[in-house]
């Protein structure tokens, strides 16, 4: 079954080129010219596997229609282009909770590329190996590998795709003192571009959602000058 692309751009040209583009490589793609209507057309079928959007859309602009998705409970990936190189930009987008950021002009290879890395990378991870239906983080935290979400004292914490990512590879990993650069290239299948602020972003995400308390971490902890790490279950206690 082809995988399904919104695309939400407002300039006509640039949507139908990138409409054309990926109906060419066998995508089913519906396109949306503002973060309203796209809204309206998720409300009545979710079932999208990746999110193209634009930064500069009219009204709403393409970080609040990320945002939107995102409170709605969308959580496929999201991919934001943009006139803008501005690093700053860029740590804003991923801050409202896109997985990745291309500026134009773009290779349209490129852009191929990445659409099918992030769409394989989310599929890989909704089939864990051993096929188990959870990993039992701590006594109040467990990883539904089913719903691909995690349990706070028994309720869903909401993650995003990416998110999910992130914590089952740690989780995948307990005990162990993962490399940041590691973490980065194992999730998004290339080498940083933009140092390593993206993986910060989505580890102080991660902590916001599973934590109850960000700022003193129970089982995301920093290992300094050097990465992450998820302290295994048997050692995880209650405050």
């Amino acid at each position: 079954m082809p995988a399904k692309i919104l695309v939400v751009e407002d300039d006509r040209a640039i949507s139908g080129s990138i409409t054309r583009l990926l109906a060419r490589d066998g995508y089913y793609v519906a396109s949306r010219e503002s973060a309203e209507d796209a809204m309206s057309l998720l409300a009545h079928d979710a079932h999208f596997d990746l999110a193209l959007l634009d930064v500069n859309l009219p009204g709403r602009d393409g970080f609040t229609c990320c945002r939107m998705l995102r409170q709605s409970g969308w959580r496929r990936p999201v991919i934001m282009l943009t006139g803008r190189s501005g690093s700053a930009d860029k740590v804003t987008g991923l801050e409202v909770g896109a997985d990745d950021y291309i500026t134009k002009p773009f290779d349209p290879q490129e852009l191929l590329a990445r659409i099918r890395a992030h769409i394989r990378r989310s599929r890989d991870y909704n089939v864990p190996d051993d096929q188990a239906d959870e990993i039992r983080i701590g006594p109040d935290l467990v990883l539904d590998l089913k719903t691909r979400d995690a349990l706070v004292d028994g309720r869903p914490a909401k993650l995003t795709d990416r998110e999910y990512e992130v914590l089952y590879l740690m989780a995948r990993n307990a005990g162990r003192a993962l490399d940041k650069t590691w973490l980065f290239q194992e999730i998004w299948g290339c080498t940083p571009e933009e140092g390593l602020k993206a993986l910060a972003v989505y580890i102080r995400r991660v902590r916001q959602k599973v934590e109850r308390d960000e700022n003193n971490p129970q089982y995301i902890q920093t290992v300094r000058g050097f990465g992450y790490k998820l302290v295994p279950a048997e050692e995880a206690t209650n405050p």
